[in-house]
C-alpha cells in the first residue's frame, strides 16, 4: 500500500513516476531476473532441492531456499509478472519451470503460508495460462490451508514452531494467505473457504489492531477457548511497537478483502491503516519506512523497502474503491518513483535482485539491509498496477487475453465457461461477404410495373445454373424510385440483389399501398428431415457451456463434416426448476409446457474420437441429464436456399400518420436460407423491422445497415428494429432510431448468435432477449439511450418468462441495464457494461454475472477478438 508522506519537518512531497522511469524499472528486471535464474542454477547444481532465490548473505552471495520456505512461490511470481509485461515466451517458460519446483507444497499442512508460496507462484500462472493443472494445485492448496483453521479462535493458525512462547499463534501476514481462499470459493463454488476467509479477516480485525489502527504482529490465543492470551511481536522492536512490514500486510490484505467480499468495513479498515501510516510523523520524506515506526534510532534505522512496495501495490489497489482515490494513487506512485530513482540495484550486480534495502528481520539480524524476493516481486506487481490505471482499460476474470495476446478461458466449478461466438455469420466468418457478378441491370419505371420488372429478372437468374461458387448473378438496380405495391420475392440459392447505394437519392424501393407485408421476402422451403435411425442419446454426464463436444452413446453412425441436430427434449422437471409452470396469470397467460422445448442446435461434427464428437460450433445451454434427453441426429434440409444476398439499398414505406399500421410492416425477411448477407441498407418507416429472420434463418451477416424512423403505434409486437429468431447469425455495424426492441431475438432462438458493434437512439422499449428461453447471444460493444435487460419478464404477453440464458453482455452502453440469471441452467452476464444496473420487474430474481460496470474493458470486442484469433492460429 502506499500513503502519503509526511515528512520529519511536517512538510509533504509528491512526485509521480514517468513512463521513462517505469520503461527504466522494467529493463532492469528483466536483466536481473535473468541473472538470478542463472546464478540460482549454479547452487542447484550443488543442491538439487533448493527451489528459489530468496536474498543475500552477509557475504553478498546468493541465498536460496527450498520448496518450503514462506519465500519460496515469489521469485516463480516474478517471471510471471515479466511474462504479463513482455509476453516473451521465455519467461512463461522459466516461471513454469520454477513454479513446477513448488507445487508440492500444495500438500504441506504445516504451514500457514500457502498463500504466499502456491498462489503467487501457481495463481499467477493460472491467472495468466488457464492451464487446469495450475486450477487443481490451488484448490488442494487451499484444503490444505483449511486444515489449520480453529473455528473456536476464528482464524487460520500461523506458526508451529516456538511452541514454548505461543499455543495459537496469528500474525498479521497471514491476510494475504485469504486470497488463495476466495479464489478456491470461486473455481469450486464451495462457499466454506470464503467463511474461514471472512472469519479469520473479522477476527483479526478485532484483535490485531490498535485504537489508532497501528498492528500487533502476533496475537496468541488459547485453541481451546478462543481467548487472547498475549498481543507481542517477533519481528517488529517490541510489543507495543508497529513493524512497518506488519502494517504493510494490513493494508494490502483488506484492501484485497473488499475486492472480495465487497464488505464496506474491510474498505474502512484499509482507508484507516492507510491514514495512520501517512499521518506518522515517522514516515519519511521519500515513503520508504523504516524497519518499525517505532525504532530507537530513527532516522538512523534500516529503511524496509519491502514494506514500501507492499504499501505502493495496495494503495494502487485501494484506490480504485475510495473516495480518496487520488490521494492513495499519488502516494503510490510517489513510492514508486522514489524506489526507481533510489533504490534499484545497478545493473548486473546484487546476484540479479532488482531492489536493494529491505529488512527481514531486524531483532533478529537477519536480512538487514539486502534485497529479498518479496520486495522484488510486490514491486513488479505495483508497477503492472500503475500501468494498469494508466492505460484505464481492464480484463474479466471470465475471458482475458494471455500476454501474447490471444483469449484465455476460465471455467466456473462446474466447467462453465464464456462460449466462443466466432463461427456466426456467413460462412461462419471463415469467407469474406462476395461481390458476385451483374448478371442483369434495371432502372426504375414510371408506369408502375417496377415489381413486375424486378421479379421477372429475379425469376429470369433463378433458372440459371450455379456456378462453382454456388451463385446464378446479381441483379443491379442503378439509381431512382422503384414502386412495389406488393412484395418481392427470391426462392432459389445464389441470387444477389444489389443497388447504387442506400443514400437519399440513390437506389430506393419504396413499399406502396396499404398492405402489411415484408417488401422483400427471401426464403427457401420444407424442414428438416432427420435420420433418427441413425441418431444417438448424449451419455447422461454433464457437459458444460463452451464445451465443443459431446459423448454418445455410439459414435460409429456418424461422420466427420456431417450436419446434426443437438436436440434438446427438456421435461418437467427443468420447467418447474425454472419455476415457469408458475407464472403469474393472467388473461391469455400460459404456463410453459415440455412440448414446446424440444430445442434443436444446428452443429457440424468437425471431429470424431470413439464416441466422442466434436462440434464446429460450442454447446450454449449446458447437457444435464436430470433435465432431460439430449440426441445428436443427423439431418439435411433440402429446400434451404444458399448465397442469397441484398446490397446498397434503401427501403422505404408510405404511411398516413405517425401510428399507421397498414403500410409496408419489414423490409427485408429471410427464413430457411443460410450463408447470406444483408448488407449496407437503409430501411425507414417500416413498421416492424428493417430485417428479421425467421427460426430457420442460418450463418446470415447483417452489415453496416440501419432501421429508421418506424411508423406504427409504440406497443407490443411492432418495432423490433433488427430482429433475429435464427441461428448462427451475425448483426454488426448497425444503427436505429425510435425503435421498441432494436437488437432483439424470439422464443427460443437458438445460439451462438451475436449483435456487435451497433447503436440505437430514441428507444422505447429494451434491447435483448424478447421472450421463452432464447439460448447463447452475444450483445457486443451495443450503445444505446435505453435499456439492455435479460430478466424474467414473467406474464408479459402471453407468459415471456425468462428472456434467455447465457446472453453475454460485452463492453455495452447503456441507460440501465437488467441482468438477472435463471433460477436453473445456466447463467447471464453483463462485462463492461457502463451504465446503470437497474432491478428489473422481479427484484428478487437471482443476480447474473456482473463485472467491471462501468470500466473500459482492454478488449473492445469480445467477437473481433475470438474471430481474429481464430482466423489467425
Amino acid at each position: 500500500m502506499l500513503c502519503i508522506t509526511y515528512i520529519l519537518c511536517g512538510a509533504e512531497e509528491m512526485k509521480a513516476q514517468s513512463t521513462s522511469q517505469l520503461k527504466k524499472a522494467w529493463a532492469l528486471a528483466d536483466r536481473q531476473s535473468q541473472l538470478l535464474y542463472e546464478e540460482l542454477q549454479v547452487l542447484k547444481k550443488a543442491d538439487s532441492t533448493l527451489a528459489s532465490p530468496r536474498t543475500l548473505s552477509e557475504n553478498n552471495e546468493l541465498v536460496a531456499v527450498k520448496r518450503g520456505d514462506w519465500t519460496s512461490g515469489f521469485y516463480p511470481g516474478v517471471l510471471w509478472y515479466l511474462y504479463e509485461k513482455s509476453g516473451k515466451r521465455k519467461w512463461k517458460e522459466l516461471a513454469g519451470e520454477l513454479t513446477g519446483g513448488i507445487e508440492g507444497e500444495q500438500y504441506n499442512g504445516k504451514t500457514h503460508d500457502m498463500g504466499f508460496k502456491i498462489f503467487c507462484s501457481v495463481g499467477n500462472g493460472y491467472r495468466l495460462t488457464a492451464n487446469a493443472h495450475y486450477r487443481d494445485v490451488i484448490i488442494q492448496s487451499a484444503k490444505t490451508l483449511a486444515t489449520r483453521f480453529n473455528p473456536k479462535v476464528g482464524c487460520i493458525r500461523s506458526w508451529d514452531h516456538n511452541s514454548h512462547r505461543w499455543d495459537f499463534p496469528v500474525i498479521i501476514d497471514n491476510m494475504l494467505n485469504l486470497e488463495l481462499l476466495f479464489e478456491a470459493t470461486k473455481l469450486t463454488g464451495d462457499s466454506t473457504y470464503y467463511h474461514i476467509a471472512v472469519s479469520h479477516a473479522n477476527t483479526t480485525m478485532k484483535n490485531h489492531f490498535r485504537s489508532d489502527y497501528s498492528t500487533y504482529h502476533v496475537i496468541d490465543y488459547n485453541p481451546v477457548t478462543g481467548q487472547i492470551q498475549h498481543r507481542n511481536t517477533h519481528q517488529g522492536f517490541s510489543d507495543e511497537s508497529t513493524w512497518a512490514r506488519g502494517e504493510a500486510w494490513a493494508l494490502y490484505g483488506y484492501t484485497m478483502c473488499y475486492r472480495e467480499t465487497g464488505d464496506p468495513k474491510y474498505l474502512e479498515q484499509a482507508e484507516k491503516v492507510a491514514h495512520w501510516l501517512f499521518a506518522h510523523p515517522r514516515m519519511p520524506k521519500d515513503l520508504i519506512p523504516y524497519w518499525d515506526f517505532d525504532a530507537p534510532h530513527i532516522p538512523n534505522e534500516p529503511r524496509d523497502v519491502s514494506a514500501a512496495t507492499v504499501i505502493a501495490s495496495g494503495l494502487l489497489e485501494l484506490s480504485t474503491f475510495s473516495n480518496q482515490g487520488k490521494e492513495h494513487l499519488d502516494r503510490a506512485r510517489t513510492i514508486l518513483s522514489n524506489l526507481i530513482d533510489g533504490y534499484m540495484s545497478p545493473k548486473n550486480k546484487n546476484k540479479g535482485f532488482i531492489l536493494l534495502h529491505s529488512t527481514g528481520s531486524k531483532p533478529s539480524n537477519s536480512e538487514v539491509d539486502k534485497p529479498l524476493s518479496y520486495a522484488d516481486y510486490y514491486f513488479l506487481e505495483a508497477l503492472l498496477r500503475e500501468e494498469n490505471l494508466r492505460s484505464g482499460r481492464t480484463q474479466s476474470s471470465l475471458v482475458r487475453k494471455d500476454p501474447e495476446g490471444k483469449l484465455i478461458y476460465f471455467p466456473d466449478d462446474k466447467g462453465n465457461m464464456v462460449p466462443d461466438f466466432s463461427r456466426v455469420g456467413y460462412h461462419q466468418g471463415d469467407r469474406p461477404l462476395p461481390t458476385v457478378a451483374s448478371i442483369i441491370t434495371l432502372r426504375s419505371t414510371a408506369d408502375g410495373t417496377d415489381q413486375q420488372m424486378i421479379q421477372g429478372a429475379i425469376d429470369e437468374i433463378a433458372r440459371k445454373p450455379l456456378d462453382k461458387d454456388g451463385y446464378r448473378g446479381t441483379i443491379m438496380l442503378k439509381k431512382g424510385t422503384y414502386n412495389i405495391p406488393g412484395s418481392l420475392l427470391i426462392k432459389s440459392s445464389g441470387i444477389v440483389l444489389r443497388g447504387e447505394g442506400d443514400a437519399e437519392g440513390e437506389t430506393l424501393l419504396r413499399a406502396t399501398g396499404k398492405q402489411q407485408r415484408s417488401l422483400l421476402k427471401i426464403s427457401g422451403d420444407g424442414n428438416y428431415v432427420e435420420d433418427q435411425g441413425k441418431g444417438h442419446v448424449v451419455q447422461s454426464i454433464y457437459i458444460p457451456v463452451g464445451s465443443k463436444y459431446v459423448v454418445v452413446d455410439d459414435g460409429r453412425d456418424f461422420q466427420k463434416g456431417a450436419s446434426v441436430l443437438l436436440s434438446y427434449e427438456l421435461n418437467a422437471a427443468w420447467i418447474k426448476a425454472v419455476k415457469m409452470d408458475q407464472i403469474i396469470a393472467r388473461e391469455g397467460t400460459k404456463q410453459w409446457t415440455t412440448k414446446e422445448y424440444k430445442l434443436k442446435f444446428e452443429r457440424v461434427i468437425a471431429a470424431i474420437s470413439g464416441d466422442t464428437l466434436f462440434l464446429d460450433n460450442p454447446v450454449v445451454m449446458a447437457i444435464d441429464p436430470q433435465f432431460g434427453k439430449v440426441s445428436v441426429v443427423p439431418f439435411k434440409f433440402p429446400g434451404r436456399i444458399q448465397e442469397v444476398g441484398v446490397e446498397n439499398l434503401r427501403f422505404e414505406s408510405e404511411f398516413a400518420n405517425e401510428t399507421d399500421e397498414n403500410h409496408g410492416w419489414i423490409a427485408v425477411e429471410l427464413d430457411k436460407v443460410e450463408n447470406a448477407w444483408v448488407r449496407n441498407i437503409t430501411a425507414r418507416y417500416f413498421g416492424y423491422a428493417a430485417v428479421s429472420l425467421g427460426a430457420f434463418a442460418k450463418q446470415t451477416s447483417v452489415i453496416n445497415s440501419k432501421c429508421l424512423d418506424p411508423k406504427s403505434q409504440i406497443t407490443g409486437g411492432r418495432r423490433y428494429s433488427f430482429n433475429n429468431n435464427g441461428q448462427l447469425n451475425l448483426f454488426t455495424q448497425l444503427y436505429t432510431t425510435e425503435g421498441r426492441h432494436d437488437y432483439v431475438t424470439g422464443a427460443r432462438t437458438l445460439g451462438p448468435n451475436v449483435f456487435s458493434l451497433s447503436t440505437a437512439t430514441n428507444t422505447h422499449a429494451d434491447i435483448g432477449p424478447h421472450h421463452r428461453w432464447a439460448v447463447g447471444t452475444l450483445y457486443d460493444q451495443i450503445t444505446t439511450d435505453g435499456e439492455i435487460n435479460v430478466q424474467d419478464r414473467g406474464n408479459w404477453g402471453s407468459g415471456h418468462g425468462w428472456a434467455g440464458v447465457t446472453q453475454v453482455l460485452w463492453n455495452c452502453k447503456v441507460r440501465g441495464a437488467t441482468v438477472q440469471r435463471p433460477w436453473a441452467s445456466g447463467q447471464n452476464f453483463a462485462i463492461g457494461v457502463r451504465g446503470e444496473k437497474i432491478p428489473g420487474r422481479f427484484k428478487d430474481r437471482p443476480m447474473g454475472f456482473w463485472e467491471n460496470q462501468n470500466k473500459k474493458m482492454r478488449i473492445e470486442s469480445l467477437y473481433e477478438q475470438q474471430l481474429n484469433d481464430r482466423l489467425n492460429k
